[in-house]
């Protein structure tokens, strides 16, 4: 049955500033891995880009690269991030540490079939996706049950493509076919019928815009 106090939300899901692993390709996972000079310039920069959207709360994971970040976009409304243990990134296991390019030296099969279908396909050890399914809704539980009507949640590749399933119904065998790069930001309206995905891996600010120019957010 369809609630009169209805109040369609806006979330903005933003992945964390660029890290050492991250340009050298390595498999970060729940490693609290910080974020290197670029990263830093990185959330700076999407601070700057979110400055004049109205920010109710900002959420984040825990993970530093995460919550310094969030930290970054959340001084600018002068609030503090919210942190919830939910939106960690994915666990991965025996490739925790290990990069894709020695993986792919030692044995490429296994690689190979992780990039065909990452939710599923996974290494040793790694968190099933039933386990990562879970915990996300839990924490978008505690979202969609406050009155914010503009949310920021800074979290992780893997967490984004799960929000993606989860708020969006999209297909877990191949929401990785959507990309999420560092710092980028993409647009979820919570609807009371059916959730809309607005925008998606949208990186203007971190490209070489001219002073002065402000780039809309939504």
């Amino acid at each position: 049955m369809a609630s009169n106090s209805f109040r369609k939300r806006k979330i903005l899901l933003a992945r964390h500033g660029q890290t050492e692993w991250n340009e050298i390709r390595r498999f970060q996972g729940r490693t609290d891995i910080p974020l290197n000079e670029e990263g830093r310039i990185q959330a700076r920069k999407l601070a700057e880009r979110l400055a004049s959207w109205p920010v109710d709360v900002v959420y984040t994971s825990p993970l530093e690269r995460a919550l310094r970040t969030a930290e970054a976009v959340a001084a600018r409304h002068g609030k503090t991030p919210v942190v919830l243990d939910g939106f960690t990134e994915m666990n991965f296991g025996s490739w925790e540490g290990e990069s894709i390019l020695t993986l792919k030296r030692q044995n490429p099969q296994p690689l190979k079939e992780w990039f065909a279908d990452p939710f599923f396909r996974l290494p040793e050890g790694a968190e099933t996706w039933e386990e990562l399914r879970l915990r996300v809704e839990g924490a978008l539980q505690t979202i969609l049950s406050s009155p914010e009507e503009h949310a920021v949640i800074v979290s992780h590749g893997g967490i984004i493509r799960a929000l993606f399933v989860v708020l969006l119904k999209m297909d877990p065998h191949s929401v990785w076919n959507i990309s999420a790069s560092n710092c980028a930001i993409s647009g979820i309206e919570i609807r009371e019928f059916q959730n809309q995905l607005i925008f998606s891996n949208d990186d203007l600010h971190l490209r070489d815009v001219p002073e002065g120019v402000a780039l809309p957010v939504w």
